[in-house]
Order: C-alpha cells, then sequence, then structure tokens
C-alpha cells in the first residue's frame, strides 16, 4: 500500500470528522477510502477511528499517529518548497529579503539596475530582521538587507556586511500635540512619560523567532499598556494619521514619512545600529554575490560611509 497517500487520507478523516465529509473532499467514493483506512490500520496493527453514528473519533494510537503524520506532511512540504527554491536559482533567480523601509530608498534601485545588467527573475520578500533571517537560514531567501542582530545566536552560519549606521527616532502625525510644545519639552514628554501616548511599533520581533536569539524576547505588551504591533508600514502610517500614537522608527525614513504627513518628534541618539546586508556562509554563488555588490553600490550612493 501507498503509505504516504493512506496517512494522507487518515488526516483529512481525522481533521473532517467524517468518513463521508472526507470522501468528498478527497473526490473518492466512501468504500474506498475505508478500505484505505483499515489497511493502514492493519499496517500499524492498531486501530485509529472509532466509528459512531454522526462520523469518527481518533483513538489514543489514532490521536498519536494523528500528531506523527501531522510531521510527517510538514517535512514534507518544506522539501517540496526547497526543491523549488532550489530550482529557481538554478534558473537564475536571485531571492531577496528587505525591510520596508529599505526598499524605498536603495534597495528598489539595486533591484531595477541588477536587473538590466543580468536578467533574471527575482522574489522579492518584506519583513523584520528575525522573520528574514528565519527564511536566510532555512534557505528560502539568498540575501536580506536589515539591522544588524548582536544576539543573533547562528553567527557562525551566516556572513553581515554592514553599509551604514542608522538612529532610532520617534514619529507622529503632524497634527500630534506633541509639535506644539518646544523641542527640549517635548523630548522630556517621550522619555519620562511615554505611557501617555499610544505607543506603535512597525515589524517587532516575534516570539516565534525567538529561537533565534541568546536572550528572550522582552514582554513588550506589558511595558506599554496602550500599544499597536503592526507588520505593515504604510497600515502604521494610517494608523498614526488617525491616532495620538507615537512611532519609533528608522531616521533614515524621516523624509519619506514626512511626505505622508508623518514628522520627526525626537532622535534618540543613545540608540543606534548597524544597517546591512546578511548572506549564509557557503551557499553565496556569482549570481548573488553580484547582486550583493549592486546593493553595495546603490546604498553608497546616498548613505555615510558606515561609522561603526
Amino acid at each position: 500500500m501507498d503509505i504516504e497517500k493512506a496517512a494522507s487520507y487518515f488526516l483529512v478523516v481525522a481533521e473532517s470528522g467524517s468518513i463521508k465529509a472526507a470522501a468528498l473532499q478527497l473526490g473518492i467514493s466512501q468504500p474506498s477510502l475505508t478500505a484505505q483506512i483499515q489497511k493502514l490500520e492493519q499496517r500499524l496493527s492498531s486501530p485509529l477511528l472509532v466509528r459512531h453514528p454522526r462520523g469518527v473519533s481518533m483513538t489514543s494510537a489514532g490521536k498519536l499517529y494523528y500528531q506523527h503524520a501531522t510531521a510527517q506532511h510538514a517535512a514534507r512540504q518544506r522539501l517540496q518548497a526547497q526543491l523549488h527554491a532550489l530550482q529557481a536559482r538554478e534558473a537564475g533567480q536571485v531571492k531577496l529579503g528587505t525591510g520596508e523601509a529599505w526598499w524605498p530608498l536603495f534597495v528598489e534601485s539595486a533591484v531595477v539596475a541588477y536587473q538590466a545588467e543580468h536578467p533574471c527573475s527575482v522574489h522579492i520578500e518584506f519583513g523584520n530582521r528575525l522573520a528574514l533571517m528565519s527564511s536566510l537560514l532555512n534557505g528560502d531567501i539568498d540575501v536580506f538587507i536589515g539591522h544588524e542582530i548582536s544576539e543573533l545566536i547562528a553567527t557562525s552560519q551566516v556572513r553581515f556586511t554592514p553599509l551604514f549606521q542608522d538612529t532610532e527616532a520617534w514619529f507622529a502625525h503632524q497634527d500630534h500635540p506633541l509639535f506644539r510644545q518646544d523641542k527640549r519639552h517635548r523630548q522630556q514628554d517621550l522619555s519620562a512619560s511615554l505611557c501617555n501616548w499610544p505607543l506603535l511599533r512597525v515589524t517587532p520581533d516575534h516570539p516565534r523567532h525567538a529561537h533565534l536569539l541568546s536572550r528572550p524576547l522582552p514582554p513588550l505588551l506589558n511595558l506599554h499598556p496602550h500599544a499597536f504591533d503592526l507588520d505593515s508600514l504604510s497600515a502604521s502610517v494610517s494608523l498614526l494619521q488617525r491616532t495620538q500614537a507615537v512611532m519609533p522608527y528608522t531616521d533614515k525614513a524621516a523624509s519619506l514619512l514626512s511626505e505622508k504627513g508623518v514628522n520627526m518628534l525626537w532622535l534618540n541618539q543613545a540608540k543606534r545600529g548597524n544597517v546591512g546586508i546578511y548572506t549564509a556562509l557557503g551557499a553565496t554563488n556569482d549570481k548573488v554575490a553580484r547582486f550583493v555588490a549592486r546593493l553595495i553600490r546603490t546604498g553608497g550612493n546616498w548613505m555615510e560611509p558606515n561609522a561603526g
């Protein structure tokens, strides 16, 4: 018997709770599906399902096998995705990850210039630094642009090429009450009484990526009672326009945000970071190396040299 097919049939039955519903979903007859499940039970020497007038439920053995079959199915899906990614790379595709701030500033120009020189397919993934690092380590992307991750565990698996430094700035809609204060009182309000204003965080680190770090992620929501966490810069700007929220973000985006009516409140000189290019060690081919070189040239056209 085809054990993988039988396992996939079992998963559908277990999740639907009905042989009839599962047969309709799979497009096969109920007797054929029942026969496949029975063969699987015989193969495992354990009953997996209990039949009821209204459907089926899993036995203890069925629940155990369900966990195993689910994990195997996920592993096959990951393998298939990695094979597709490998085929795309061999066909010349570049797979890029970037934070939203860097895309309009220089990454988009680098992509356009690279394609003009080396026509190829380009896959572009947006996300925060840990999400993109996870994609890089999994082989889903070749390179990404983002902040340096000082607490990264997998430092031996990646290479970081610094491009420039940025500074944390605080932004709000141009009509925010804080803009009516002078800069000195505005800074005091932000640094000492920030809880007076809703805090908006763009693409914050997610707990699902905490395993990449050598320290636990802080419980951010517990530190601020009125917080918004968004994974979209455009949605963040829209929310800033409709609320009195304040947003920490890179100072490099000040001109871009001002065009949307979001202005800088305060520049936090104490919080600086390196922005650069991450690649996986041992996985960089000539195509990726050329693309990284283009990113460095394009980014250097408008950024000051890296100070750190």
